[in-house]
């Protein structure tokens, strides 16, 4: 598998350095077209020797593969991509999962902060994967995870908070149209959350609730920039869904992961979402202003970390890892459907407007 997976990666980087060729003027003589091919496969064999994992011989990069990860599965953030990504690895090297009692089936008791009670107990109580919904209580987890990288996502809050909405079904439970919630979210506030399921985050500041914020500390600056201060200082990797791709690669080089592990499909995606405009996005960030101010913070570090990493070597690895997914996408999916007409209620998503993927390949490797 890594041996296919190098050559596969070699095959990516040959096409995109020479589809360059077919930007250069057509009067070029043969001869320098020549010189031009080779010289960009000797580009992509030396980048390879740089940055390259799994070329050929099978050889990974030099790194340590990390075994032990909590991952903070935050609401609406693209987090169920990022679980399934951490499912995967787990399972691939026979790693244990930390998993809740089966009476909180998949949150871990939410919206209660963490306790570590809540787990289903293992033979030698070790957990090397704890990838959940939860509310954040950082003692508790690390009594559970103490040498764990960790790991979680961001979004903007204004998409997000559209993105709650419609998923949760605030429209419909509470009879007002989001469109006038985000004309005025403090007035309608109180009505939505009086309808709102139990285990279902509020719609405001919900990065910060998931960390562990107080709905009473919504309004509370000290207590905002405390808990802000101590998500830079306990997360290893704070990914960014609009920066999804870019989130993916600074992931792998955290874990050393192999390529083939970051390749994914969206999961979990809603069919269609309403447009925000300009001042709907304003009125809505300065609602969520403590997530807002997260969101930011979040942002700069993960700038700083793709800086660190290399901007240049970034723009190669994501646009490979596009590649590679495009051309598994098209050997294993034979379209996107909704999962409703599924008889099996337990393969159905949670809300009805949930994308599924139509597999089209049963091979080992789409099915993993």
């Amino acid at each position: 598998m890594n041996r296919h997976m190098g050559i596969f990666q070699f095959y990516i980087s040959g096409k995109l350095l020479i589809s360059r060729i077919l930007l250069l003027n057509r009067t070029l003589t043969r001869y320098v077209k020549y010189l031009v091919v080779i010289g960009l496969l000797s580009s992509c064999l030396v980048w390879h020797w740089q940055y390259g994992t799994e070329l050929f011989s099978g050889e990974k990069s030099n790194c340590t593969p990390v075994y032990d990860v909590f991952f903070l599965k935050m609401h609406k953030c693209g987090s169920s991509t990022v679980q399934s990504v951490l499912i995967r690895y787990g399972i691939k090297h026979n790693l244990t999962f930390a998993l809740p009692k089966p009476i909180y089936k998949i949150h871990i008791n939410f919206p209660y902060h963490f306790n570590a009670s809540f787990l289903m107990k293992t033979t030698n109580n070790v957990y090397n994967l704890l990838v959940h919904h939860m509310r954040l209580n950082e003692d508790e987890v690390k009594k559970v995870m103490p040498t764990a990288k960790w790991v979680t996502i961001v979004r903007d809050p204004a998409a997000l908070l559209e993105s709650l909405y419609g998923y949760a079904k605030m429209e419909k439970r509470s009879k007002i149209p989001f469109e006038k919630f985000a004309e005025n979210p403090r007035l309608h506030f109180p009505a939505v959350m009086k309808r709102t399921l139990y285990h279902t985050p509020p719609p405001r500041n919900l990065m910060l609730y998931d960390f562990g914020l107080l709905l009473a500390e919504f309004d509370d600056q000290a207590a905002i920039e405390a808990k802000i201060e101590k998500v830079m200082k306990h997360f290893d990797l704070i990914m960014v869904a609009e920066k999804f791709d870019e989130s993916l690669v600074l992931l792998k080089n955290l874990l050393c992961l192999e390529w083939s592990d970051i390749i994914v499909f969206k999961l979990n995606a809603r069919q269609e979402s309403k447009p925000i405009n300009l001042e709907q996005a304003s009125i809505l960030r300065n609602w969520s202003a403590g997530d807002t101010r997260l969101y930011n913070k979040a942002l700069q570090r993960f700038d700083a970390l793709v800086k660190a990493y290399g901007t240049a070597r970034m723009q190669k690895d994501t646009a490979m890892l596009r590649e590679m997914t495009r051309a598994e996408y098209t050997k294993c999916v034979a379209g996107v459907t909704s999962s409703k007409p599924l008889k099996n209620k337990k393969l159905r998503a949670w809300t009805e407007n949930i994308n599924a993927i139509r597999q089209t390949n049963f091979s080992k490797l789409c099915i993993s």
